[in-house]
């Protein structure tokens, strides 16, 4: 996986989203799931007003399929309200949109009332859950899984990251928001991209 001069992913599908504002500085990756059906159907969304400038600077389907939407030296509201420690100096970050780039994985989540991803994921043939525990708390529930082509495709592109911006930490956004957000959730194996990028154990959950 390589990425271009101009912060875009060589090789890869594009749906161009303008604005942000410039990102000099990256520190961290942080994974996301959509809650939704299709990577498409997350994009459709993102274009609607209601959806509040949300945006993923990268959205992965269940087939592996990568699109981006914004380049990676331009911010996306893909984080909200949020803080990070730095792992190598102690400096405590807030609203992490500012420096770190958002990876969304099409994903229904967790079996809970109303999610139209969980509702769309579980009538499709090739549909696969986990039943598991959050980190952060809550009772045990079903988990749509993480399926291999699209884990493999994430941990490439988390890796070209890595490796291009010298990024500090790979985070779930339950670990910069954990009081309001549980994604990427317990049936994505967060050590294993972390290892595969460098990093050991599990991310930091970076409470108020």
């Amino acid at each position: 996986m390589k990425i271009r001069p101009d912060h875009w992913l060589e090789g890869v599908a594009r749906s161009f989203f303008p604005g942000g504002n410039e990102m000099k500085v990256r520190r961290a990756v942080v994974v996301h799931f959509t809650d939704g059906a299709t990577a498409a159907s997350s994009v459709s969304w993102w274009r609607n007003p209601k959806a509040g400038g949300a945006l993923a600077h990268v959205i992965i389907d269940r087939d592996g399929t990568i699109t981006q939407c914004r380049p990676f030296n331009r911010t996306c509201g893909h984080a909200g309200k949020s803080r990070w420690r730095d792992p190598k100096t102690g400096v405590i970050y807030y609203g992490l949109n500012s420096c770190s780039i958002g990876i969304e994985l099409a994903n229904g989540g967790c079996n809970e009332p109303g999610p139209d991803g969980w509702d769309w994921a579980v009538k499709q043939p090739w549909f696969q859950s986990v039943n598991a525990r959050h980190r952060n708390g809550g009772a045990e529930t079903a988990w749509e899984v993480f399926y291999p082509p699209q884990v493999a495709a994430c941990e490439a592109v988390a890796k070209a990251l890595v490796a291009r911006y010298n990024l500090d930490d790979v985070t779930g956004h339950d670990c910069i928001a954990p009081e309001r957000k549980i994604d990427p959730g317990p049936a994505f194996d967060m050590a294993a991209l972390r290892k595969a990028c460098g990093f050991t154990g599990l991310p930091v959950v970076h409470r108020k």
